[in-house]
């Protein structure tokens, strides 16, 4: 009996055995399913991000182009610009006679703006340190008066000039050209010295 026992046993354990590790499989196969319906999940979430991110990418692409086309625009209005200041400038200096001038001070008396100068000539001078120096010329110091209806232009920087109101000419020390029409001071703009 002990064989048939031993042998009964043996079966039961193989029986058992059996039966677990099938079970086993269906836990693991149900964790596998899981995983991959997780994993599928997540993978389509991604693929979303990608997309917005395609779309973003696109989006900022024809932002730049559109940016670089406006910069050509802008590039080339300033170019116009420049040279239409340039003719103008010229065609100022051609019917309009100017003179340079040192504003040595300003100062406001009732309506009126009298500024003292020295009438000056800018010279190329390559020992300079700067490439010219100022020279005194005939006209020599004086006050000259002008009303409110003058404009006058003064540099907001190196590269721009503003109008600007009597008060600030007055605390003011700069290069002028003055123009002048039948001998009337009619504009007077600031002359960038570096």
């Amino acid at each position: 009996m002990t064989k048939k026992n031993t042998l009964y046993t043996f079966f039961y354990l193989i029986l058992l055995l059996s039966i677990v590790g099938c079970t086993n499989k269906n836990v693991a196969s149900e964790d596998l399913e899981k995983d991959i319906i997780k994993l599928e999940s997540e993978v389509l979430i991604l693929s979303q991000s990608i997309e917005k991110q395609q779309q973003l990418h696109e989006e900022q692409e024809k932002k730049l182009m559109l940016n670089e086309s406006k910069m050509e625009t802008l590039e080339d209005s300033n170019t116009v610009l420049h040279n239409n200041f340039h003719a103008l400038n010229e065609l100022v200096n051609l019917t309009i006679d100017s003179k340079t001038a040192m504003l040595n001070n300003a100062e406001i008396d009732g309506d009126k703006l009298n500024l003292n100068i020295t009438y000056t000539e800018k010279i190329d001078d390559q020992d300079a340190p700067n490439g010219f120096h100022l020279k005194e010329t005939k006209g020599g110091t004086l006050t000259l008066s002008i009303s409110k209806n003058v404009p006058i232009y003064l540099l907001k920087d190196p590269s721009s000039i503003i109008q600007v109101e009597w008060e600030k000419v007055v605390t003011h020390r700069g290069l002028l050209q003055i123009y002048e029409k039948n001998g009337k001071v009619v504009f007077i703009s600031e002359i960038y010295l570096p």
